[in-house]
């Protein structure tokens, strides 16, 4: 499946993520703390798209993210009109809490959910293979790596025969998953 979103995301340091999107070559920064639960509330937000489709009852089917870091807050709204394509917009505001509020950078667009939910995944997927679960709550310092979320949506891409398994090996998971077994 040719992704049509670009999405990277890694802890840079101690309590703090970072990463970009990119859509139709604009690139959109964005920082996260661990003030909030990111990962956790955008990955309920995809799952709530999917496990409450009130598209179906004719309703609006939308979820809304924020993320906060030092300087910024970085927003994102998605909707879903068929169950099909999702229309997003990301907003990354450094005047959020100012009279004056107008976002300094925004991307909008629409894409398949499929393909916006396999690029998210795959992306996450990486990250817990390189850093690992326990290496993830240590560096992060808040919140545990939202499992079940990634579980939930990883089976959608699954059942959606859009899921390749990755060839990328992970000590540190593995070594991980053993310590659980002894």
């Amino acid at each position: 499946m040719k992704n049509t979103i670009t999405f990277k995301y890694d802890l840079i340091e101690t309590g703090k993520a970072g990463g970009y999107f990119i859509y139709k070559k604009k690139k959109l920064q964005f920082e996260a703390l661990n003030a909030s639960n990111p990962l956790g509330d955008l990955l309920k937000s995809m799952v709530d798209l999917v496990q409450t489709p009130a598209h179906l009852w004719g309703e609006e089917n939308s979820a809304g993210v924020e993320w906060y870091c030092d300087n910024c807050v970085f927003t994102m709204e998605f909707s879903s009109l068929d169950g099909e394509t999702i229309d997003f917009s990301l907003i990354r505001n450094t005047n959020a809490f100012e009279e004056n509020n107008q976002p300094e950078e925004v991307i909008e667009g629409s894409i398949p959910l499929k393909s916006f939910y396999h690029t998210i995944i795959k992306e996450l997927d990486g990250l817990i293979k390189r850093k690992g679960l326990l290496n993830y709550a240590q560096l992060w310092q808040k919140d545990e790596f939202p499992l079940t979320y990634f579980l939930i949506l990883k089976k959608y891409l699954i059942t959606w025969k859009i899921w390749t398994a990755s060839m990328e090996e992970s000590d540190i998971l593995e070594s991980e998953f053993m310590m659980v077994l002894s």
